[in-house]
């Protein structure tokens, strides 16, 4: 066995290990189109206003570039399966969740999405104001977390570095690095900052033959409950 493959066999152990203990599992993602940003933010204001929704933790944020599908997103976080059964029965059983669709009936549900949270570095992903996310095709996942972290570890990040591996839709995207700050210009001013750098070089030629970007995409936070 090549001390490559070993080393990698080792980082996938310790992400196993790791990802056991976050606070956060896995998110689920919904695209919506044709509300408001200020519509969508009231309707979740009151739906988190129902008892049912204790505990639960969801994130608003808003297009800004690249994104094709949807002008809002909605990211819900879970710690396991049975958490996410439980939840869901409360939430349709309760008037919050009724009267959230009633203020959300112009608006179009585009997507669902299910992503397992792999590691993070930095904040959790619901502090960043802004969001970029690189949505990547990866066919050696070790190599690539262990290439993000040494990556991480030489530069740092903004605020937020994630990254997640998709668990639905096309296996044209097989995982997505979300890398988050305070605002637009953090996250824009430290992308400059990394393009220019010997670590995103030394990422680049480590990863360069098993992983190919599909698509970039950003997104403003509009608002956070239950964190």
């Amino acid at each position: 066995m090549t001390r490559k493959r070993l080393s990698t066999i080792v980082f996938i152990a310790s992400m196993l290990i790791s990802a056991s203990a976050q606070a956060q599992q896995f998110e689920a993602v919904y695209s919506l189109h044709g509300v408001s940003s200020s519509e969508a933010e009231a309707a979740m204001e009151d739906l988190f206003s129902d008892p049912a929704m204790t505990d639960a933790r969801v994130t608003l944020y808003a297009a800004d570039f690249g994104v094709r599908d949807g002008s809002h997103k909605i990211v819900a976080d879970f710690d396991s399966y049975a958490e996410r059964m439980a939840r869901e029965d409360k939430r349709r059983a309760s008037h919050g969740w009724s009267r959230w669709q009633l203020a959300m009936l112009d608006a179009e549900f585009v997507a669902a999405e299910m992503v397992a949270v792999v590691a993070d570095y930095g904040k959790p992903r619901h502090t960043a104001g802004y969001l970029l996310v690189y949505l990547v095709n990866v066919q050696d996942a070790g190599v690539y977390a262990a290439a993000l972290k040494d990556m991480n570890d030489a530069l740092g990040n903004p605020g937020v570095l994630r990254l997640v591996a998709m668990r639905s839709g096309s296996r044209a995207v097989t995982h997505a690095v979300l890398i988050g700050g305070d605002d637009f210009a953090a996250v824009n001013n430290y992308m400059d900052k990394l393009y220019a750098s010997d670590a995103f070089r030394t990422f680049v030629s480590k990863v360069s033959d098993i992983r190919s970007v599909v698509h970039i995409e950003s997104y403003r936070k509009v608002g956070a409950w239950g964190y």
